[in-house]
């Protein structure tokens, strides 16, 4: 593996922190579109270091990867300490080219689909997704914490299927029934802000299992921050950009996949879903 320079944890530091923000200011920046790569074969010298499309090996629990080194989140390689963060540019879902991640435009910034992946191996990976629509790992038998109707996708109601996502919103009589007996327990209502609560989507597969996970942040009055126009999205610098976090996993090689997103993109989880698995059997090793 190459090991990269060493500013380069400071650098991750500040990217991660960048790709996590959810509002923005209004962008001024010219018109520049950072373009995916299609050339495997070139590189970039930026402050003295070269940035390339070579393979960086990385690893996942047993399994092997030799990804484009532009394909990773800082265009270098894998991050020390386990997992590995890759970026996509919406709407090829393809590498940024080599050196660009610096001078990304805050239009590029919002393009990119961060993608972190994970060897799953503390419990079987067909438990990863009830566990996380559920309170019983995170809360004690008993609790009534455990009742949170915000928090359980079986007290959630089942809303119309859309872009092949089933929305799954707060039970009202639920949470009122919660926050009475929450109340009578600790002595004040839990703290909520129904603006604030995240949207749930579910896919589930042919065997009716959980196969997708995505909570998002609401728009505010209908307004997301970004509109799609074409193949751009455009800013609307008076309202935060809503995101979404989407689970997913391959349950052959116990691989968790969690992708981050502008909530404008909803419409084309499946189409990160299905780039990100093609990458996974393109560059594995074993």
């Amino acid at each position: 593996m190459n090991l990269p320079p060493p500013g380069r944890w400071l650098a991750l530091a500040i990217a991660l922190a960048s790709s996590t923000a959810c509002s923005k200011a209004p962008s001024k920046e010219p018109e520049h579109r950072e373009t995916p790569m299609t050339d495997t074969a070139q590189s970039h010298t930026v402050d003295g270091y070269t940035y390339t499309t070579a393979p960086v090996e990385a690893t996942l629990g047993p399994h092997r990867y030799a990804f484009p080194a532009n394909l990773y989140d800082d265009q270098m390689g894998p991050a020390v300490g386990g997992g590995i963060g890759l970026t996509l540019l919406w709407p090829d879902l393809q590498a940024a080219p080599p050196g660009t991640r610096a001078s990304r435009s805050m239009s590029d910034h919002h393009r990119a689909i961060s993608l972190s992946l994970d060897y799953i191996d503390a419990l079987p990976i067909a438990e990863l997704l009830p566990r996380k629509t559920s309170t019983e790992a995170t809360t004690e038998d008993g609790s009534i914490n455990r009742d949170d109707p915000r928090r359980r996708l079986d007290l959630r109601n089942a809303g119309t299927p859309h872009f092949g996502l089933t929305p799954y919103a707060i039970d009202e009589a639920r949470m009122t029934r919660f926050s009475e007996a929450y109340a009578a327990q600790r002595g004040t209502p839990p703290v909520r802000m129904p603006e604030t609560d995240q949207e749930w989507y579910i896919a589930r597969d042919t065997q009716g299992a959980l196969a997708t996970f995505i909570t998002c942040n609401p728009p505010q009055d209908g307004r997301e921050g970004l509109t799609v126009q074409g193949t751009t999205l455009v800013d609307d610098p008076d309202v935060p950009v809503a995101t979404c976090t989407h689970t997913f996993t391959d349950p052959q090689d116990g691989l968790s996949v969690r992708a981050i997103y502008p909530r404008v993109l909803l419409k084309d989880w499946k189409a990160v879903e299905d780039a990100t698995r093609v990458l996974l059997a393109r560059y594995k090793l074993r």
